[in-house]
């Protein structure tokens, strides 16, 4: 009798510790894109900027193409629960990422800052 009550205690105290791991975060991002446009001898012929913030993060491939709606490219939730190292990472503060994608004719720069609010 006394082990059930021990082993009982004992599984709940990890499980409402594990939980305690967790925190509810919720996102916004600043995103800027800069596009290079190159000429067909391969000389920079000229540069367009473009900058858009919201709540959310981003959670699929940004385009190609050059727009100022970058809203279908946001998480459509902009909090979720976040546990572990994850949270170690982004709790409470904020996370910068670069990426940069195109061909010959344009190069797509994009940059943006997601900034994290746990509790």
């Amino acid at each position: 009798m006394n082990f059930k009550i021990i082993a009982f205690a004992v599984f709940s105290a990890v499980v409402f510790s594990s939980c305690s791991d967790c925190l509810d975060c919720q996102s916004t991002t600043e995103l800027n894109l800069t596009v290079e446009y190159y000429s067909s001898a391969g000389t920079l012929d000229s540069t367009t900027t473009v900058s858009y913030a919201a709540d959310g993060y981003i959670n699929s491939t940004l385009p190609v193409t050059l727009t100022d709606d970058f809203s279908s490219y946001f998480s459509p939730v902009s909090i979720k629960e976040t546990c572990g190292q994850e949270l170690k990472d982004i709790n409470n503060s904020s996370v910068t990422f670069q990426t940069e994608t195109g061909d010959s004719s344009a190069l797509f720069k994009y940059s943006w800052t997601e900034s994290w609010v746990c509790k």
